[in-house]
């Protein structure tokens, strides 16, 4: 199909993605951010923030597995899980396939939840389980001001380190997860491209590592994210990715408990000896 709407995201200076628009469906200004929604006809609808891609029907599932199971699985049933951003609901209802006690998800802009309501239901009903508690407002300070502690886990699904969501990526706000993560708990959060990002995760690593004994990241597909890979960054006191998970998880599409985990080598190579 060829349109006259085009949407274009750059990369780097030299590439990017483009998708045919078939029809805009949401267009809105928040206190934070432009939010926009569009259909395509292969990835179906897809959810703008701010001119960046951050999930389309088709391939949103690459993400939110990868960025939940691989640590939730390490953990009972019954856990408290803390999400951090996530407001379009995919990573909240991965969560709750693992059976969690409670769900604390803190989400800075209610106009992305809503949004997601209208545009993304398969998703965004997630938030309607009753083990569910939404707080809208800022993260960081949750965190810091610890309002709430005991965490068994704690995901950090946030947009580029980069506007409202620079200081979930700083020293300070590491510091303040491990005074709110239970002793044995798992922290992990999105961290970028591997391949353009690559200082920005070996950093982030170098940080971590300052505070959690065990420190690991690892890749996968999405395919509407820079290069089609992305990068996790788990940490730990008592955990490793490469311990026995202590289920399978049903209905996921990417995801199975038979996959190893791995970063890039010359992230390896970064980070060796720190």
């Amino acid at each position: 199909m060829v349109t006259d709407l085009i949407y274009r995201e750059l990369h780097s200076p030299h590439s990017g993605i483009f998708l045919n628009v078939k029809e805009y469906l949401h267009r809105s200004k928040s206190k934070f951010q432009q939010i926009e929604v569009f259909e395509n006809e292969t990835f179906g609808k897809v959810l703008i923030l701010d001119g960046v891609v951050m999930l389309s029907e088709r391939d949103e599932h690459y993400y939110h597995e990868m960025l939940v199971h691989p640590a939730l699985t390490l953990l009972d049933e019954g856990m408290k899980v803390l999400i951090i951003g996530g407001g379009d609901g995919g990573t909240l209802r991965q969560v709750l396939k693992h059976n969690p006690s409670s769900v604390t998800i803190v989400e800075i802009d209610e106009d992305v939840i809503n949004v997601s309501r209208k545009y993304f239901p398969l998703l965004a009903s997630s938030f309607d389980d009753k083990r569910v508690k939404t707080i809208i407002g800022d993260g960081v300070e949750f965190v810091k001001k610890k309002k709430e502690s005991g965490f068994d886990a704690v995901i950090v699904d946030s947009t580029d380190p980069v506007g409202p969501a620079e200081d979930l990526f700083s020293p300070e706000f590491y510091k303040a997860i491990t005074e709110i993560i239970s002793e044995n708990g798992v922290f992990v959060t999105q961290s970028e491209s591997p391949l353009f990002d690559k200082k920005f995760i070996v950093n982030l690593i170098k940080q971590l590592k300052t505070l959690f004994n065990n420190v690991e990241n690892y890749i996968g597909p999405v395919p509407l994210y820079p290069a089609g890979i992305w990068s996790y960054t788990f940490a730990s006191n008592k955990y490793t990715l490469s311990m026995h998970q202590k289920r399978e998880i049903p209905g996921t599409r990417f995801y199975h408990n038979r996959m190893s985990f791995t970063t890039s080598k010359e992230i390896l190579d970064e980070i060796s000896g720190c």
